[in-house]
């Protein structure tokens, strides 16, 4: 049996909006970024994966900065959405096919 506060604590942070706004824009992120540059859906897990990760990234850089321009509530918008800009570019960048040309 699970104890009631730690359970609490693990709804707080499973309900929490800031992490589902996170989730939903990386989400977005990575798929314009994907049907963008191409690839097909084959592309596309590996693509959520570097979103999602690029973006928690971010959102840790920008909390342990300190800077907090352009935030949505608990959301650092901008430091987010450069690193998942990042991790995406780069991603394409380290794994791309055998056959096709370099991504930029």
């Amino acid at each position: 049996m699970i104890p009631s506060s730690l359970l609490d604590r693990l709804l707080n942070i499973a309900l929490s909006p800031a992490l589902w706004l996170s989730v939903l824009l990386a989400f977005i992120y990575s798929t314009l970024f994907t049907l963008w540059r191409g690839g097909g859906w084959g592309q596309w897990p590996r693509d959520l994966a570097l979103g999602l990760a690029g973006f928690g990234a971010g959102h840790l850089v920008g909390l342990l900065t300190g800077l907090d321009w352009l935030r949505i509530g608990d959301v650092q918008l901008l430091w987010g959405s450069l690193g998942a800009l990042i991790a995406l570019f780069l991603g394409r960048r380290i794994w791309r096919r055998q056959d096709d040309q370099p991504v930029f």
